[in-house]
């Protein structure tokens, strides 16, 4: 991206009710391994702000977004933000949609958290479907994720931390490596809250894990690098707390 001209500020509203995107979408974007006029799969788009973000940090990606659930804020925030011809909408079940195989330099989804068993499942419809895993399971996902990447492609993911080794091995059994990591804390005096994780498809790769990285600092502030991520998308409003989904 021409780092000399100045980014447009971002407009990415939401529902008042049902599901509400935190900060994972942010930190999943900033995390993302990139490359000019890659195509990149957002599965569980809710109001589109994945690929509104990374539209907006390398505008000559390809992006298909898809989404369960009602897409009528994801097009509007996509149609506000002029990234029509940029991002592609798909309203559907990502596991029954027809994508063609070998398609996608990058997928990448903040996918629900919590398996079935665990934890209860929120009333609201909308919340319960993003939460657990009631429509798309870890394995689902999986399954259905590496015959669309090309070969050495990647995928992204953010997942608690309970879950690490579980993903790590879901990973692997389906050829898709594990290259990076990192811990992601509310601030550096609790535990983790998140990992995020990235794969690549049938190539092996030192696996590394980033430093760690606090959302807050210990007076409730946001921490510098959250900031720092924020303003590198020009985004001045700001989303949920930190682990609310």
């Amino acid at each position: 991206m021409d780092s000399t001209k100045p980014l447009k500020e971002l407009v990415i509203n939401q529902e008042k009710t049902g599901y509400r995107y935190s900060i994972e979408p942010f930190l999943l974007a900033d995390f993302m391994s990139l490359l000019p006029g890659q195509s990149v799969l957002d599965v569980g788009t809710g109001c589109g702000i994945i690929p509104i973000l990374l539209a907006q940090r390398e505008p000559t990606l390809k992006i298909t977004a898809i989404e369960i659930q009602d897409t009528a804020q994801a097009q509007k925030n996509i149609q506000q933000n002029g990234m029509d011809k940029q991002i592609s909408l798909i309203h559907g079940d990502f596991l029954e949609e027809a994508l063609k195989p070998e398609s996608f330099d990058h997928i990448v989804s903040n996918p629900p958290y919590r398996k079935i068993q665990t934890g209860r499942i929120n009333p609201d419809s909308g919340k319960a479907l993003a939460r657990h895993e009631l429509s798309l399971s870890m394995s689902s996902l999986l399954d259905k994720s590496a015959p669309l990447l090309k070969q050495g492609g990647q995928i992204s993911l953010a997942y608690p931390p309970e879950r690490m080794s579980e993903t790590l091995r879901e990973l692997e059994c389906r050829d898709l490596y594990p290259r990076m990591a990192r811990f992601i804390h509310g601030n550096f005096q609790t535990p983790a809250k998140i990992f995020l994780v990235s794969a690549l498809k049938g190539k092996k790769s030192d696996f590394t894990v980033a430093p760690p990285l606090a959302v807050y600092n210990e007076d409730g502030t946001y921490s510098k690098e959250m900031r720092g991520v924020y303003a590198s998308f020009n985004y001045t409003d700001r989303p949920n707390e930190f682990g609310e989904k």
